[in-house]
This record gives C-alpha cells, structure tokens and sequence, in this order.
C-alpha cells in the first residue's frame, strides 16, 4: 500500500515540473523531495523518472503514474467526504435555500417533525443548490424553479410576488400594477440579503440604481429616514410589512412572480415524507396572498 504523502508529492511534482518548485509548492526541502520520489519508484519497482545531472523529469511511465496518482487521491477525497457527510447527516439536516424567507416558514415544520436534530440553513443559488442535493452536503433544498431532474424530488411549497413599495405621492402610486419598465429610472433600496431575488433585479433593472444594502440594519435605517422606492413581495405583505409613507404595487412581469419547490433526492424521499406530507396542501397561492393584503 503506497502511502498518501507519496502520491501527493508525486502529484505536486508533476504539475510543478521541478522538484525546487515542488518543494516550495509542499513547504519540504528539495532533498527531503528526491527521496520520497525514489521510494515511490522503489515500491512501484519501476523507473518514474529521466535523470540529467541533478535534473529530473517524468517519463512515459511517471506520466501514467502520475495521472493514476491523481485519480487515487481524488477517491480518497471523495471517500473522506462522503464518509464526513453522511456521519454529519445522523445529526443534522443541512438545507439549503434560494431564499430566506421559505427557509423562515420552514423551520417549524422541520424541528417539530425531527426531533432530537440539529437544522443547519443557508443562502445559495439553484446551482449550488443541486449540486448539494446530489452530493449529499444538502439533505432539503428549496429551489424557485423545478429541475426536471427524475433523480431529485420536488413538491411546491410557496409562491412569492415581488412588489415596490413606493412614496404615496409619487406618479406611479395610484396604478394598480407596474412593470421592471416602470422603474427603471428609480433609485430603490434594496435588501442585499434575499438570496436569488438580488440576481433577478440586477438583470431586469440598471445594478447602478439598486442601492443594495448588506446590513438590515442599515437597510431598515434608510427605509425609516427615506422616502425611497423599496423592493417588498406578497409574503412580507401578509406578513404585516407596510412601509410607513409608501404604497405597495405588484410588479407584472414574470420574473417578479417565483414558485418554491422543497426537494430531496429521490432516494431518501422516505426519510423526510413527514415533513413533505406537513407541507403538502399549505401552498400559499397568490389569490390568498392577495386576500391577505387587501
């Protein structure tokens, strides 16, 4: 059994090429270096290397080596991290979300439906968000959009409409939806920490007019001393969220509008069918929101 330092300072070397710039790369001395390689050519019992003077480089066999070495210590990883994940996994579900708000009315679900768990959120994006789900490092996701993925499960959760929250006296007060097209001359404060939402403005409107605010508090501040156009949706609405001084418009377009869909993979759809079956029949529609609101 060839021993992992081996294979990483084999590695290191051939991608450096030299062993002054593996070494440095590996924080070793040169010589240190050397020997490692020739016991690596020693427990092989074959030649890895051309030598010149104090010069080595690898040859046709080092260089299969070499590639054989990198896919063993990318298994090793694999094996490290999956064995990491799943021991995690017995204690904590880890899920990830699009949005924060889904993740807010979530959580009641989740610890009253596993005890004895520790729930562990974050903010990503749909890619990250699919990449976990398949890797394990998320065991719930919640996604603004189904993947289509026959080996990942999806059930809506929630629906959210994005609106503003404009000064009662501005032009645009007493319309009764407007459009990305309407605003694209304002200046809008914005929470910088809505997950997927942020993307979506900066695409439909000028980044320069968004004034994004990374603190809440901060964002709270100027929503309180301002009379600045601000991003609301339906769910904070019902919510009871009325900024002072300001109406609050629906905006038309369809990327103002995201259905939530809570997801698994397929494969361990049976472990959180209570929390799948808690949710299920509780999606909050838009007709409901807008009941809420008016």
């Amino acid at each position: 059994m060839i021993e992992n330092y081996l294979l990483e300072q084999f590695v290191a070397f051939a991608e450096c090429g030299t062993l002054l710039k593996a070494s440095g790369e590996l924080h070793i001395s040169q010589p240190s270096l050397s020997r490692s390689m020739k016991k690596l050519e020693e427990e092989l019992g074959v030649s890895l290397f051309h030598r010149e003077n104090s010069k080595i480089s690898l040859n046709e066999t080092g260089m299969v080596a070499a590639e054989y070495a990198r896919r063993a210590l990318g298994a090793n990883q694999e094996m490290i991290d999956h064995v990491i994940s799943f021991d995690r996994s017995l204690r904590t579900v880890f899920i990830g979300s699009c949005a924060p708000l889904p993740i807010n009315d979530l959580m009641p679900t989740l610890q009253e439906r596993m005890p004895g768990k520790t729930i562990s959120a974050e903010i990503a994006s749909d890619i990250k968000l699919l990449s976990g789900l398949r890797n394990r490092s998320y065991q719930l996701a919640i996604l603004h959009e189904d993947p289509g993925d026959k080996s990942i499960f999806c059930q809506r959760f929630m629906e959210e409409q994005l609106y503003i929250s404009i000064d009662i006296g501005h032009a645009l007060a007493k319309e009764k939806s407007v459009s990305f097209e309407d605003l694209k001359d304002l200046r809008i404060l914005m929470d910088g920490n809505v997950g997927f939402w942020n993307d979506v403005c900066r695409e439909m409107l000028s980044p320069d007019n968004l004034l994004i605010q990374s603190s809440f508090d901060a964002f709270s501040e100027l929503v309180q001393a301002s009379r600045l156009p601000l991003f609301n949706s339906s769910q904070f609405l019902a919510r009871g969220y009325h900024p002072s001084g300001r109406v609050s418009i629906p905006i038309a377009d369809n990327e103002a509008h995201a259905t939530y869909y809570l997801s698994c993979l397929v494969s361990e759809q049976k472990k959180y069918r209570s929390v799948f079956n808690a949710t299920r029949g509780n999606l909050i529609t838009g007709s409901h929101i807008q009941n809420n609101i008016q």
